[in-house]
């Protein structure tokens, strides 16, 4: 898709309102210079009244200025809610993914996209204003000429047609050279987040900080670099030949053309002082040719991404009718299986079959070494994936895949590497400041969090207090079932106590039922059930004495 498409899809009436205004205002500009050219061609002073002059040349003057920033708003408007409005849909859609399709794409990709990619096209798109305005001015500028002259409007067109056709066919090499710099740059992108994600590792050993530097950022970024420069280069290029074809014509005007046709000498005064003011306006439209061709290449990335995003994203509709988050008792797996396949290396996972089920009002502890398929587990459990055979039940009922969305909301998941959001918006419907101070307070937090307007006031913690925080907000959510992952293994041994003596009993009274991934032995006690996972199976499911609670 073309940039001028994008915009035609968002608003085609910005697009006719701006071209018009620009062709209007075009056609002025020209206006002003055949009456420029008409008074200085008068002998003996003005051919128009002076005062009749006067008013003509300023009414043409504020006709110009106003419609060019009408062209100019107008394609303004559009071009930045255009871009806004694109960024908005791709992490709509992106987020619309299901989680394995999300796991799937190149995250760097989708990054650069969101960053670079629309960066690019907001600032590319403020030329086309310009272009809206320039382009029209050009196209009267030829049409006065040829009704000046048509043999110099024969000759201009000849000349216009041989320098494009050369300009373009230099400029295309430039654009591939710009695409070929825009993909280098995912990996550019992928390399800026190692650096950030493992900065502690890296300052930790010199020889993986040089081998990162010199073997893998260095090179991309140099290759980028020179596909970028290579490419503008030819740009350059490109404009050097267009000034030299300029200025060609001219000294064609002035010294060839008068050999080959008879041309008064107020007709090529004319046609070389309106050929001398097109060098504004051509010098404006190929000025931004580079710069639109760079966003031409990193509008085909969004769009090489988006449909199979668009072709894979649900749609989030709202809870299902007749499902009643209070009156729900018990979710659960009925045979369910889960494969993860890894076609390069011939390998893969498979999980289940499963049953397994979850109550409120009851604490079962996951446990299970590692790569035993626990996080998998709580993945299915939670909606997060869908299985690939079994059926998921709700209060003994078959989910529907139009319920994945509703099912998912009976959840919430406080992962072991989960994202911790700065503000609680969205989660209740009410301002939930009160709940969240009395929430601080009792997960030793209030001393260093403070909460107004439903926004936390630092995320600057250890790993310990922002798992605490985190469980804060699961506990606002106050959905009917709770999964926490790890959650205890960041808590120092006084804080891990107050969890399982204190903490998840409170969880239990409240109606919660909650699935704790846990390697925690000493403490399992403190769950009613105990499922033990053994590569992707359930081994083993103990019931444990309740009550047996530690003060």
């Amino acid at each position: 898709m073309g940039l001028i498409d994008f915009l035609v899809r968002a608003s085609r009436g910005a697009i006719v309102l701006s071209t018009l205004a620009g062709l209007t205002a075009g056609i002025a500009g020209v206006g002003l210079i055949a009456m420029i050219q008409r008074e200085l061609a008068g002998a003996g002073g003005p051919t128009f009244g002076e005062a009749r002059a006067w008013a003509f040349f300023v009414g043409l003057c504020a006709l110009a200025a106003i419609l060019r920033v009408v062209a100019q708003l107008a394609m303004i408007r559009l071009a930045q809610g255009s871009v806004a409005g694109l960024g908005v849909h791709l992490v709509r859609r992106t987020l619309g993914l299901p989680l394995r399709a999300f796991e799937a794409i190149d995250s760097s990709a989708l990054l650069a996209a969101l960053t670079e990619d629309i960066a690019i096209l907001a600032g590319a798109l403020v030329g086309l204003p310009h272009l809206c305005i320039n382009i029209p001015i050009v196209v009267a500028c030829f049409a006065y000429v040829g009704w000046l002259s048509p043999p110099v409007f024969v000759a201009g067109v000849i000349f216009a047609a041989a320098a494009i056709a050369t300009y373009v066919a230099i400029s295309s090499s430039g654009l591939r050279g710009l695409r070929r710099a825009r993909a280098r740059q995912d990996a550019v992108v992928g390399h800026f987040r190692t650096a950030i994600g493992g900065f502690r590792e890296l300052k930790q050993h010199g020889g993986r900080r040089r081998a990162f530097l010199d073997g893998s950022l260095a090179p991309d970024v140099a290759t980028a670099r020179d596909e970028t420069i290579a490419a503008l280069g030819r740009f350059a290029i490109a404009d050097g030949w267009s000034q030299l074809a300029f200025f060609g014509f001219i000294g064609f005007l002035l010294f060839g053309l008068p050999s080959i046709t008879t041309i008064d000498r107020p007709t090529q005064v004319s046609t070389v002082l309106i050929v001398l003011y097109l060098m504004s306006p051509l010098d404006v439209i190929l000025n931004w040719v580079p710069v639109l061709s760079r966003a031409r290449a990193s509008l085909s990335k969004i769009e090489a991404m988006l449909p199979e995003i668009e072709r894979r994203a649900e749609d989030h509709p709202g809870p299902v009718a007749g499902w009643n988050l209070n009156t729900i008792e018990s979710v659960a797996l009925d045979g369910a299986t889960f494969h993860y396949d890894d076609p390069s290396e011939g390998t893969g996972f498979a999980l289940g079959p499963l049953e397994l089920s979850l109550r409120r009002g009851e604490i079962v502890v996951l446990a299970g070494g590692n790569g035993s398929g626990k996080t998998t587990l709580v993945k299915v459990l939670s909606g997060l994936y869908r299985p690939d055979s079994g059926v998921v039940r709700v209060d003994g009922r078959p989910v529907s895949d139009a319920e994945a969305e509703a099912y998912r909301q009976l959840f919430t998941v406080v992962f072991a590497d989960g994202h911790l959001f700065d503000d609680l918006r969205g989660i209740a419907p009410e301002p939930i400041d009160d709940r969240a101070r009395d929430g601080l307070e009792r997960l030793d937090l209030a001393h260093l969090v403070a909460v107004e307007s439903e926004r936390f006031s630092t995320l600057d913690l250890s790993q310990g207090q922002r798992r605490r925080l985190a469980l804060l907000s699961a506990w606002l959510e106050d959905r009917p079932f709770c999964i926490l992952d790890e959650w205890a293994a960041n808590q120092d041994p006084a804080f891990k106590q107050v969890f399982y003596a204190r903490l998840l009993p409170e969880m239990r009274a409240a109606g919660k039922g909650v699935l704790v991934i846990s390697h925690d032995e000493d403490y399992f006690d403190a769950a009613d059930r105990v499922i033990r996972l053994r590569e992707g199976r359930v081994r083993d499911e103990t019931p444990t004495g309740i009550g047996e609670v530690w003060i």
